[in-house]
């Protein structure tokens, strides 16, 4: 893939004369979306590095957990494994999935490029900047993927939100440039699309919490980790909205903290669910259109050229709660950086941010 031959680029720029690990190569779908770039590492002795470690091969039936530092942002394959627990607990720049059977993998953030390919009832939860499957067949896959997931010549798979954490995940996340915003999970690419009998449905998001065993990387990860709050939204995509009320929250520039913390608010409010979120880089009279309502001439040159986020939320009466919320909590503090869209206006406005806008290159 392109993009994992960019991450082994930057790789060897950070230490010349570095050996590769592996080649990464696969046709690539061209990506919609804008890449967050990652933070500068700081240069890494390559010239030591053993192969081997990067590898996991023929194994059958055992528990294999990569811990943070293990990995460190290199290429990494898994092959031929049988009924194994997998946690790659740590940044990787791609990763190559062949030939596994009745297997449960977890793939930490991936910086570029995740495949699979000929693998057989195997669970996947992957957070990567590009994924696409070849020749798989009945897996199960939650995903944080930055650009559409691309299926080809696989069948019956199924896709769901990722849904999983640990203490540094939201570290690796950053480190490997994944927005949790902008997440792709369901927009799946299938390049042998059959209208009759589909290749891929939706997953029902309660069942991704059983894709992995935890448990069994009991010396990985602790309960406490598995019981912290998301790093990553989980969001409805294309499945059916419980209430067709909803409202449309714009976050501007420097607000993650509340992005975040209305995140959290959503999933504590049992009437509210999160449909879509996004961040991204809007041209100057998209600025306008969206904001136009708020008759603050000032907001424009606080938005060009820099990011914004929308979230958008559903449930009965929603748009009236998150009002309340937004006055009376703890996001009240946030007022010069949160503005929600008039009731009136958030269909239109919704569409037009989440469907028609696409990100500027």
């Amino acid at each position: 893939a392109r993009a994992c031959a960019r991450a082994r680029a930057r790789s060897r720029a950070r230490a010349p004369g570095g050996t590769e690990m592996g080649k990464c190569s696969s046709k690539e779908k061209p990506a919609q979306t804008v890449k967050h770039k990652a933070p500068t590492k700081p240069p890494k002795d390559r010239k030591n590095l053993n192969p081997a470690d990067f590898v996991i091969s023929k194994r059958t039936g055992e528990v294999i957990v990569k811990s943070e530092g293990s990995i460190d942002g290199e290429q990494f394959n898994i092959e031929e494994c049988k009924d194994c627990d997998i946690f790659l607990l740590d940044n990787l720049a791609c990763a190559f999935v062949d030939e596994c059977e009745n297997c449960r993998i977890y793939i930490g953030p991936t910086e570029s490029s995740v495949m699979l390919r000929n693998c057989r009832s195997c669970d996947f939860v992957i957070a990567c900047q590009q994924y696409r499957t070849r020749d798989c067949t009945d897996c199960r896959c939650a995903l944080l993927c930055m650009t559409e997931p691309i299926i080809e010549t696989s069948s019956n798979m199924q896709f769901a939100c990722f849904d999983f954490g640990y203490f540094s995940l939201r570290q690796q996340i950053d480190r490997a440039g994944l927005r949790p915003w902008n997440n792709k999970w369901w927009m799946v690419y299938d390049f042998n699309k059959n209208h009759d009998r589909p290749n891929w449905s939706l997953l029902p998001q309660e069942q991704v919490r059983g894709l992995l065993r935890p448990e069994a990387a009991a010396d990985g990860l602790s309960p406490e980790e598995l019981e912290m709050d998301r790093v990553v939204p989980v969001t409805l995509g294309s499945r059916p909205r419980p209430s067709q009320e909803s409202c449309f929250v714009v976050f501007l520039p420097d607000s993650e903290a509340y992005i975040e913390a209305f995140v959290t608010k959503t999933d504590r409010s049992p009437d509210w669910t999160l449909a879509r979120a996004r961040t991204t880089l809007l041209a100057e009279d998209r600025i306008k259109s969206l904001l136009l309502w708020a008759k603050e001439p000032k907001l424009i040159a606080q938005c060009k050229g820099r990011e914004v986020t929308g979230v958008e939320v559903c449930g009965p009466g929603v748009w009236e709660k998150v009002q309340e919320a937004l006055i009376s909590t703890g996001l009240a503090a946030g007022s010069k950086v949160i503005r929600l869209i008039p009731k009136e206006e958030t269909p239109t406005m919704a569409k037009a941010f989440f469907e028609a806008w696409k990100d500027e290159i």
